[in-house]
């Protein structure tokens, strides 16, 4: 009896170690993104396509690209968590097909910046927001021989989710439409960015 029972036990243990060799392999915990170290500054590449302007009733549709330089500085929580990056610079620029819209910051305010977020969901990610003011000059030689110079009433806020920083490639959306108003008018609006899809890095 005792050499059986030993014989179904030996089975019962090879029967589970057989069970458990074919369960597929746990996959590896995917990596958590490192928040920049404070003070880094970065240049990023910047491509966007299709940016729509609404100019009056007319809308001008234009290829952008340029880079913006950006450095980070603490925010108000734990700065292995998240941080905020300042606007050092930024340079967009793209042909119509008869001028040329550039976009430049329209203030280098120390105060404002974006911010880069850690979330911990799975797998982890990055937010990154960016938060411009911005200066739009849109040259249009057979419209007006001086070019319209535009402000942003509001800072324009995009947000893309990155999996690491400096990011590569990834899309940033516009969150809301963005009033841009004449220096000479600011309580009017003389135009809108309705589409602004931004590839950073």
């Amino acid at each position: 009896m005792r050499t059986i029972g030993r014989r179904i036990s030996i089975i019962a243990c090879t029967t589970a170690l057989a069970s458990l060799a074919a369960l597929p392999a746990l996959a590896a915990a995917p990596p958590v993104p490192a928040i920049p170290a404070l003070g880094a500054v970065a240049t990023l590449k910047l491509t966007a396509p299709g940016v729509e302007i609404r100019i009056g009733a007319k809308t001008e549709k234009v290829d952008l690209s340029g880079d913006i330089v950006v450095r980070v500085v603490a925010g108000e929580t734990d700065p292995l968590k998240a941080v905020r990056l300042r606007v050092l610079d930024l340079n967009l620029a793209g042909k119509l097909p008869k001028g040329d819209v550039s976009i430049r910051p329209d203030t280098y305010d120390a105060a404002a910046a974006g911010e880069l977020r850690l979330n911990t969901a799975v797998p982890p990610t990055l937010t990154h927001t960016l938060s411009l003011s911005l200066r739009v000059t849109v040259n249009q030689p057979d419209v007006s021989p001086e070019p319209l110079v535009l402000s942003t009433k509001d800072a324009a806020k995009l947000v893309g989710t990155l999996k690491k920083f400096p990011p590569t490639g990834e899309t940033h959306q516009l969150q809301n439409p963005v009033d841009l108003v004449n220096t000479a008018k600011p309580n009017a609006t003389a135009a809108v960015i309705a589409k602004f899809a931004l590839m950073v890095g």
